[in-house]
């Protein structure tokens, strides 16, 4: 997902230097230089397409950001910053942007301009809300907003046509909008750590699913839908409350690694042990299993690396 280095070009790691020649700056790179500040002069490199000021204790960034157009990757990440100036929308040519480890509250709507963005990392900040306008994001391929104080996801994120992989780990979400059943193109879904309940029926519809994360939430629904999802490779969901798996499990013909760890699991349906084909990694420790179900899973499946400690 990170834009390929293009070695012909010249990385400054001096202002100073930088301002010597302004226009032929294209990559600027001032992490861990203990800055305050945002440097207003950065604004004079009007052909600048990389900067890299993360890991100082800037607190905010001015407007005038929007002066450099031709930027395509900007990482502010572990910096102090509480907000994002509206103007950052005005950076048509933004491809990745990386706000990580900051103190964020909130995010401009003027995010939705950015129409060439593919990826967006807002992880580790005090987010409670997202703007519809994350949905106008249509290159969009990766949402990275794990960590923060969200409680719901918006509607417009089904207009995310192109998103492959969506991290929202470690947040207070309660339920997945149905408009997600729309993310055709979703790989990897990661929503541990939250409060869901459930596991939605639309899930079938998620067709290129490979990596599903959704340990450490109260789930005690899995739907018989899931067994749609013939891509699925890792299926990880300990820590919940689940009590019966779905009838026809055993269709998850791609599945390599179930963990089921930690959950009230006594029984299990016959599909379950047509898993044995391809699954490498089956953790059930934490489960009400009896010991004769024990011999029974270990013989069915001698291939697996099963973990009952």
């Amino acid at each position: 997902m990170e834009l390929e280095p293009n070695r012909e070009k010249k990385i400054f790691y001096n202002l100073n230097d930088a301002l010597q020649n302004p226009l032929e700056v294209e990559i600027l790179d001032l992490h861990y230089n203990d800055l305050t500040e945002f440097p207003r002069e950065i604004t004079k490199f009007l052909n600048l397409k990389e900067l890299n000021i993360y890991n100082n204790q800037i607190a905010d960034i001015p407007e005038e950001i929007e002066k450099l157009e031709k930027l395509e990757k900007l990482d502010i990440s572990g910096n102090h910053l509480k907000n994002l100036p509206q103007t950052i929308g005005n950076l048509k040519n933004l491809k990745i942007l990386i706000v990580s480890w900051n103190n964020l509250l909130e995010i401009p709507e003027s995010i939705g301009k950015l129409s060439e963005l593919i990826k967006i990392s807002l992880n580790n900040n005090q987010i409670t809300n997202l703007p519809e306008e994350i949905g106008d994001l249509q290159n969009l391929k990766e949402l990275i907003i794990s960590e923060n104080e969200l409680s719901k996801i918006p509607d417009s994120i089904g207009n995310l046509a192109n998103l492959e992989k969506f991290r929202a780990y470690e947040n207070h979400i309660t339920a997945l909008p149905n408009s997600m059943a729309k993310l055709k193109k979703l790989t990897k879904l990661e929503i541990n750590g939250n409060n869901l309940t459930i596991i939605p029926d639309f899930i079938n519809e998620l067709k290129n699913l490979s990596k599903f994360r959704a340990f450490q939430n109260q789930i005690s629904y899995i739907p018989e839908t899931i067994s749609e999802l013939t891509n699925l490779e890792k299926l990880i969901l300990y820590e919940n409350e689940i009590t019966h798996l779905p009838t026809k499990i055993g269709h998850l013909k791609s599945l390599k690694e179930l963990d089921l760890s930690f959950n009230n699991l006594s029984s299990f349906p016959e599909s379950f042990f047509e898993l044995s084909s391809t699954l490498r990694i089956l953790r059930l420790n934490n489960n009400p299993i009896s010991d004769s179900l024990q011999i029974k899973i270990n013989r069915s499946f001698p291939n697996t690396k099963i973990f009952w400690d």
